[in-house]
């Protein structure tokens, strides 16, 4: 009898879940689109997270040869811009 009762209590968590995901979990075809969604999600953010690192390094790299351009040009005696 409890294990009907839990099972029927999980059942319906379940259904409960997959519903509030906008999924229907009898049915295989959604379930696995969804989880192609998803891996291509995380695919986007990782490279979002890659793109913005590369372009940090990108611009610190080019402030820092403009001040050490500007520091070589003071110590050869030429006056920068």
């Amino acid at each position: 009898m409890m294990d009907a009762v839990a099972r029927c209590t999980a059942d319906e968590a379940i259904r409960r879940t997959f519903a509030s995901l906008g999924l229907d979990p009898h049915d295989p075809t959604e379930i696995a689109l969804w989880h192609e969604d998803r891996a291509f999600i995380q695919s986007s953010r990782e490279g979002s997270n890659t793109l913005v690192r590369t372009i940090k390094t990108t611009v610190v790299g080019s402030i820092t040869t403009a001040i050490l351009f500007a520091i070589w040009s003071v110590i050869q005696g030429n006056t920068p811009g």
